[in-house]
């Protein structure tokens, strides 16, 4: 599954609040950086316009990228090996409170990806 990530610097509530506005957006996740703490920022969100999900969360170093949801790690692993020939590791391979494996790479098109497999 792709999905598009955007990565907003401190805004994340009030452009979910003007999606749900706008659009209609359903929010499905919303995950604090600290201790469900709102001034901390957003580590993680979700939400659907017209039944597309859409991934957002507070960083002010990352361009809009896009993250391919895994079923498994053995096929993100696949995947890491090749998009990291020529890339750069912008986030390293972690477990999450939402993803069992997840990594950041920008590939040697200058293209931010998310490769990760979420918990059930």
């Amino acid at each position: 599954m792709l999905v598009p990530h955007l990565y907003l610097d401190g805004d994340c509530e009030e452009a979910i609040s003007q999606y749900v506005k706008a659009f209609g957006a359903e929010m499905k996740v919303l995950i604090y950086n600290s201790d469900n703490e709102p001034k901390k920022g957003v580590m993680h969100s979700e939400i659907y316009i017209h039944g597309q999900r859409i991934m957002l969360n507070d960083s002010s170093f990352k361009p809009p990228g896009l993250v391919v949801i895994y079923d498994n790690k053995e096929d993100l692993m696949n995947s890491y090996e090749i998009m990291k020939e020529g890339g750069q590791i912008t986030d390293p391979m972690i477990e999450t409170s939402y993803s069992s494996c997840t990594v950041g790479i920008c590939d040697r098109f200058g293209i931010n990806w998310v490769l990760m497999v979420i918990k059930p």
